[in-house]
């Protein structure tokens, strides 16, 4: 770049020796000087500190303001200055009246007239430069080529303005006139992470004379939301600030780890670990994420802490910079590296990856696609076999001319932050909040509240899974201070393990089956010394949900009709894994049912359990080897069933005699197992099966 800058010097001056010769100093610099700054300002226009630049080329220009190479680079320097765009364009147009045979200057024009959305003045002069390029103009060439296509892709998605989206710059607590940039959030949006450049950065005082942000190293800033209001941001410590470039670049969705970009080697992901309010000190991430000799510098943890989206530049992408996800292996390093293919990567740089907490929609940053001009943001929504449907671009105002980058989107769908630089910018790169309106609204729920040990905050392990505890969705845990803890849920029935370090478990479970759009869940787990004090952790998940939509409780509801042949179902009872031993959880529902019947003496109820149709291989060949009988599909089917038949009726036994224990006549209440008999959906889908295991209660006798 610097040869091609130095070609540029001599050829306009031989164009305009005369005036060079004859030009007047205005700016007071000795020759000395301003060959020195000269040297500065190549320097950093090849490093692409474009102020700083700026800020050297109008020093000269002001010192000969007839050097056409001085000019010329001020002006093109003003294309990136979100204040100084506009001035651009007659800057470079006095070069061009000065010499029309540079081909070049029609290419910067072409950027000028462009970042100042006259687009068919733009691709006129992309258009002159391509028609009078020659092969050493190979890089402008592919630039032109990209430019027009932002031009004609512009012209479309601006002139639809989506009024629904409200873009607007953050804050003066965050933005200030240096850098901020890169926001990462918590799912719930209590605390934003990002990273700042500026002269409160580690190491500031040993940088001289800095105009913009570039010259400074990164560091990452923290802020929180208190009444609806960012706090004063603040550096987030030691162990993860230095002297060397440190930037925040994914935070997970409890807000319990954070990631970092390190310059280390071509740039790698680090990881942080939040204990009580202290960040340890950021470790490379393990295993085949980050590569050597190439670039990874941003990332997104899926809601579940299993998958690894990343960008990187390695050999073998699609294009510059793409797009990969990496799987949690059990040895906890991250390994399956596959590159996320052509329906999101393309020949330009795509980057920036967010997976929201609905672990369904991929929102991005591409040059490629239908981009307006640099960096737009795009989401992209994942099937369920996993694949990447086509993205699509989010349009103005979220997107501009301008490099829009690192969106991210709080849980309820309705906040985003991203970073970018425009006319409202405060210096250079600045975080803006979009509040949506035309944006996909997820379906999910979020479940958040605190662990407390004899009313005390406490750490603890919170697991996810579905069917048995060898199924895990996830693994999360309590901040080891404040006890709090989120986790975002998606549609289906999940069951939530609460353990603490001394082995003491609780849990519970939710069916999220019939939401529609994103809901809250707060529930505080308690654990006690005293073990009959358990009874405090009421209501149960199932109860909040119902109530957070408006649906009525069993008891309320079977009140009103108890005549006989009623079928009611008996919501969050469980057992463990293979057993018929009630779980806690379970005892709620079921003391709902005691108050019903103790209120309706006359009501006599058939306890019912139901089981799906899966094989329990190991079981069954067990028994036809104790029976001494020969292994068939047949047999081993028909043992299924029995045991099936067998384990429910132990089931709906339990639950009786829970009942009568609470007080209930043995005469009102009769057991029945029905084992796999009775589906009331399919039995070849997860979301079936979760179905079919289930207890109801049949109204025998009803109310008198």
């Amino acid at each position: 770049m610097k040869t091609g800058l130095r070609l540029l010097s001599i050829l306009l001056l031989i164009v305009t020796t005369f005036n060079t010769i004859n030009a007047q100093s205005n700016e007071k610099l000795s020759k000395k000087e301003a060959k020195v700054i000269e040297e500065q300002a190549d320097i950093n226009y090849e490093d692409k500190n474009y102020l700083d630049a700026l800020d050297q080329f109008t020093q000269l220009y002001n010192y000969k303001p007839d050097d056409l190479y001085y000019k010329l680079m001020m002006g093109i320097c003003m294309t990136y200055d979100p204040i100084q765009k506009a001035k651009s364009i007659d800057i470079i147009e006095q070069v061009k009246l000065v010499n029309p045979e540079y081909n070049l200057v029609n290419f910067y024009l072409g950027r000028a007239y462009a970042v100042n959305y006259e687009f068919d003045k733009a691709t006129g002069f992309f258009n002159t430069f391509l028609s009078r390029a020659t092969n050493e103009d190979e890089d402008q060439k592919l630039l032109s080529l990209q430019m027009i296509e932002n031009c004609r892709n512009a012209k479309e998605i601006l002139a639809d303005t989506i009024v629904e989206n409200v873009v607007e710059n953050l804050s003066n607590k965050v933005n200030s006139e240096f850098g901020e940039y890169v926001p990462v959030i918590s799912a719930d949006e209590s605390v934003m992470i990002y990273t700042y450049r500026g002269d409160k950065s580690v190491g500031a005082d040993d940088v001289k004379g800095a105009v913009g942000s570039d010259r400074y190293k990164e560091d990452v800033f923290i802020t929180y939301k208190k009444d609806g209001e960012w706090t004063e941001p603040k550096s987030i410590g030691e162990n993860i600030n230095t002297k060397e470039h440190d930037a925040a670049i994914a935070l997970s969705v409890d807000g319990q780890t954070l990631f970092i970009y390190k310059t280390d080697g071509g740039g790698d992901i680090y990881v942080s670990y939040l204990s009580g309010e202290d960040w340890s000190r950021p470790r490379p991430v393990k295993g085949e994420v980050n590569k050597k000799d190439s670039w990874e510098g941003s990332c997104s943890l899926a809601a579940d802490g299993k998958t690894l989206y990343f960008a990187s530049d390695r050999d073998g992408g699609l294009g510059g910079r793409d797009i990969y996800k990496a799987e949690l292996l059990e040895d906890e390093t991250w390994g399956n590296v596959q590159n996320l293919g052509s329906n999101i990567n393309t020949v330009y740089n795509d980057d920036a990856p967010f997976m929201h907490p609905d672990d369904k929609t991929l929102y991005f940053s591409s040059q490629g696609h239908t981009s307006v001009g640099g960096y737009d943001v795009f989401s992209s929504t994942k099937d369920e076999n996993g694949i990447f449907g086509t993205p699509v671009n989010l349009g103005y105002p979220i997107n501009t001319i301008d490099d829009n980058r690192y969106f991210v989107l709080a849980a309820n769908g309705k906040t985003g932050y991203y970073s970018a630089d425009g006319k409202t910018s405060k210096g250079g790169q600045d975080i803006y909040k979009i509040t949506t309106g035309k944006i996909g609204k997820p379906v999910m729920a979020l479940l958040k509240g605190i662990v407390y040990f004899d009313d005390t905050p406490t750490s603890a392990k919170l697991i996810m899974y579905e069917n048995s505890e060898n199924d895990i969705e996830g693994s999360f845990n309590s901040n080891s201070e404040t006890g709090k803890y989120t986790m975002a849920l998606s549609v289906g029935t999940h069951k939530v393990k609460v353990q603490l370090e001394t082995g003491e478990v609780l849990v519970d479970s939710v069916s999220l089956d019939k939401i529609e759009g994103y809901v809250v869940l707060e529930k505080d787990f308690k654990f006690y010394s005293d073990k009959d004090a358990i009874v405090q952790n009421d209501p149960t998940l199932e109860d909040i949900l119902n109530a957070e939509l408006g649906i009525k409780p069993v008891d309320t509801v079977v009140k009103e009709d108890l005549t006989t042949g009623k079928v009611f179902a008996l919501n969050g009872i469980e057992y463990d894994f293979d057993k018929s031993t009630l779980r806690s959880v379970s005892k709620k529902e079921l003391d709902n049912l005691v108050a019903i019947l103790k209120e309706n003496k006359g009501v006599k109820v058939e306890i019912s359990s139901h089981t799906d149709a899966s094989r329990n291989v190991a079981m069954a060949t067990s028994i036809l080897k104790r029976k001494g009988l020969e292994y068939s599909k047949t047999a081993h089917d028909e043992m299924s069933k029995k045991y099936n038949a067998r384990l429910s009726q132990r089931r709906a036994n339990s639950v009786v005699n829970y009942l009568i224990n609470k007080g209930i006549s043995k005469s009102r209440l009769v057991a029945k197992g029905y084992g796999e008999e009775s589906p009331i959906a399919t039995n070849d889908t997860d979301a079936g099966k979760q179905k079919n295991r289930r207890t109801e209660f049949k109204i025998l006798e009803g109310k008198k």
